[in-house]
């Protein structure tokens, strides 16, 4: 217990320190894709790192000394028959984090089956390697691996084709992955508030990204920031999803005219 309670604490500080170092050097630059992979690399270091140990082992010759016996006091041990009662702290706290691991768990699997009934029963529509469906709910566009899902209703078609061109970036570039690596990571460190900062630093990093790329095939960038700030009004998200609208809007058009 105490082992597994030491592992959490160094991978915790570790984890602070990745985020820190983001924050303070690397979060206004505009090498999305540096950044992206800085992000991912300090989340498994920080898991692997503490669970190596280096050891040296050092031989030193114990100094020759003669003991006299005779002087050594005898001391008898007598029972008084009662057993004192300690609170293994450890145990109490690693009694905590499982409790929170499951809670947390629960609603990753909860987000992912209401992930799954948005798509279940669809109709889809191939374009390319990508599968689009046109839902009639007022839902933010979002894409899961090579899904896209938006409804048509309520955009324009060269807004539709704006938000086309920027979800096909998450599904070229396999950003679910990083969603679903930054959910799981929350849940198994959901105790440290620096995780849920790192996440939010993840989610914001893969919008400059698919925002950077797809300005590259769109001409008109006002346009494109037009329908950024339209789709704000639409807030109704799908969890372990790539959003088209991500919290801090001003900061993604802000790294736009960068």
């Amino acid at each position: 217990m105490k082992a597994l309670f030491i592992y959490l604490l160094k991978s915790s500080g570790l984890i602070a320190t990745f985020y820190l170092s983001y924050y303070l050097f690397l979060r206004k630059e505009t090498f999305f894709t540096s950044n992206r992979w800085f992000l991912l690399l300090g989340l498994f270091t920080s898991t692997l790192l503490p669970l190596v140990t280096l050891k040296k082992t050092i031989w030193v010759e114990a100094a020759p000394k003669n003991y006299d016996f005779a002087e050594i006091p005898l001391q008898t041990a007598a029972g008084t028959g009662t057993a004192s009662f300690e609170i293994n702290w450890y145990l109490i706290l690693i009694g905590i984090y499982v409790i929170g691991l499951l809670l947390f768990l629960f609603k990753f699997l909860f987000d992912f089956r209401q992930l799954t009934i948005v798509l279940k029963g669809k109709t889809i529509q191939q374009q390319a390697d990508f599968k689009c469906i046109d839902v009639s709910e007022n839902v933010s566009p979002f894409s899961y691996f090579n899904y896209i899902v938006y409804n048509s209703a309520l955009y324009s078609p060269s807004e539709l084709e704006n938000i086309l061109e920027h979800e096909k970036v998450h599904c070229k570039q396999n950003h679910s992955i990083d969603v679903i690596i930054a959910n799981l990571f929350c849940m198994l460190f959901w105790y440290n508030p620096f995780i849920w900062l790192y996440k939010k630093s993840i989610l914001q990093n893969l919008e400059f990204i698919a925002d950077y790329e797809a300005t590259k095939n769109i001409t008109d960038k006002k346009a494109y920031q037009i329908t950024l700030l339209k789709v704000t009004t639409h807030d109704h998200c799908v969890a372990i999803s790539n959003h088209f609208y991500q919290s801090l809007i001003k900061k993604r058009i802000v790294m736009l005219n960068k």
